[in-house]
């Protein structure tokens, strides 16, 4: 029971966290590359990974150029895709300094950061409680206590240990 809300706790705590770190990263955007409040994540994903949305249409045109003009030749798709990855008007943004990109950046990292640790904290809250019922019914006698214990291939790189029982 301890474990349970320590794991509850950590999870409503991340939670709030999780927004906190939303809304600032969201204002320093706002305040310091123009962005408008509560735009899409993807928005933010992109403001995180260019400089400027002059930056990010130069790639995007560069990419769709060599797609669809050069390699297949199909400029209807070129003007539709670029219609819909261009920004423009409201969703332009520059950073004011390579500093403050760099502060959003990070902002972002720890953002992450807590969504995994809040991910964390459901994943140890579930495994306790199946470790529990699982535990409850060996205890009780209701499940066949001769179970088969092997190991599996996990991915490329490990093995992973089982253990089958029967209800």
């Amino acid at each position: 029971m301890g474990i349970d809300l320590v794991a509850i706790y950590a999870f409503f705590s991340t939670q709030q966290e999780i927004d906190l770190q939303r809304r600032n990263y969201m204002q320093y955007a706002q305040v310091y590359a123009g962005v408008p409040y509560n735009m899409p994540r993807n928005h933010y994903q992109d403001i995180q990974e260019f400089p400027s949305s002059d930056y990010y249409n130069e790639i995007q045109e560069m990419i769709l150029r060599n797609y669809y003009l050069i390699s297949e030749y199909n400029p209807e798709a070129y003007a539709q895709n670029m219609a819909e990855l261009i920004y423009s008007g409201d969703e332009e943004w520059k950073w004011q300094s390579d500093a403050h990109w760099t502060d959003y950046k990070n902002m972002r990292v720890r953002h992450q950061r807590t969504k995994m640790s809040h991910n964390l904290a459901l994943s140890i809250l579930l495994l306790n409680r199946t470790v529990s019922a699982i535990d409850s019914a060996l205890l009780s006698g209701k499940i066949n206590q001769h179970g088969t214990l092997y190991f599996s291939p996990s991915g490329m790189e490990g093995l992973m240990l089982n253990y089958q029982i029967g209800f």
